[in-house]
């Protein structure tokens, strides 16, 4: 296996580790990542297998080095309470990628590793600019009907 070391449970020399205890984590290098993402519950409706995602990496300019294109490969079932915020939940969706590293205009490869951060665009759907100039009058309208 091909990969990054990962998360080291035993570091000490002539430790002991218990029968079918967690050594490491070996994170593979392949030509995919898969990105784990949190989605607010107001925003799960639209989100499902499939979809066109974009993940940018923190780490680097996406006006210099580019972002990754990928599609959405599961959606949690249910939400899930966040460790730290007790008083959070989100939905876990991740999302594959269709390479593993960064690449700028000058061909330069630069490598995603365990850990970093990174914001992930969905895309859900499409709409014109008129349908964003005409959404205030629609409600307009509706606000003067009667039931």
């Amino acid at each position: 296996v091909r990969g990054i070391v990962n998360d080291i449970q035993v570091t000490t020399v002539g430790g002991v580790l218990e029968p079918g205890g967690k050594l490491m984590e070996i994170v593979p290098l392949e030509d995919q990542l898969l990105i784990e993402t949190r989605i607010n519950p107001r925003d799960i409706a639209y989100i499902r297998p499939g979809l066109a995602a974009t993940v940018k990496v923190t780490a680097y300019d996406s006006s210099i080095y580019g972002d990754l294109h990928g599609e959405v490969e599961t959606v949690s079932p249910d939400t899930l309470q966040d460790e730290v915020k007790r008083d959070q939940y989100y939905y876990r969706v991740y999302v594959r990628t269709q390479k593993a590293e960064l690449t700028n205009r000058a061909g330069r490869k630069f490598p995603i590793v365990p850990g970093m951060v990174a914001n992930v665009e969905i895309k859900t759907g499409q709409k014109s600019v008129m349908d964003y100039l005409i959404k205030p009058l629609n409600k307009v309208k509706e606000s003067m009907r009667e039931r």
